[in-house]
């Protein structure tokens, strides 16, 4: 429940600045519940270099599969701006700690490709 108070925006987090949910659906037992949702993020750059981006915010697809059965939540995040240039995608999954059932772990992955960096 926490994580899903930061949705669609949360005054706690700035720099997110908006999310709109584009897909939701749950199993049929409710146990399984994917959303998909657009998110802005505002970029902690000087004004000068976000008009030489040619961006203000960053916009990115985040995937969140909740699995109340199991106790985790997957989330997979990728990028929208600069997509054509570089591709930026995240993993982490939250699961319940084996040993004391109050905490949780959290490995998370993020992988970064540069196709190109000159603009057309």
């Amino acid at each position: 429940k926490a994580y899903v108070r930061r949705f669609p925006k949360c005054p706690l987090i700035p720099v997110f600045v908006d999310s709109e949910i584009i897909s939701e659906s749950q199993s049929q037992d409710g146990s399984t519940l994917v959303t998909e949702r657009r998110c802005v993020i505002d970029i902690d750059a000087p004004r000068l270099l976000k008009r030489i981006a040619g961006v203000d915010y960053l916009y990115f697809i985040q995937k969140n599969t909740l699995n109340r059965r199991d106790r985790t939540l997957h989330i997979e995040v990728h990028n929208e701006t600069f997509s054509s240039r570089v591709i930026v995608r995240e993993c982490c999954n939250y699961t319940v700690s084996p040993t004391t059932p109050w905490e949780f772990l959290f490995p998370c992955c993020c992988t970064c490709f540069i196709i190109s960096v000159r603009q057309s």
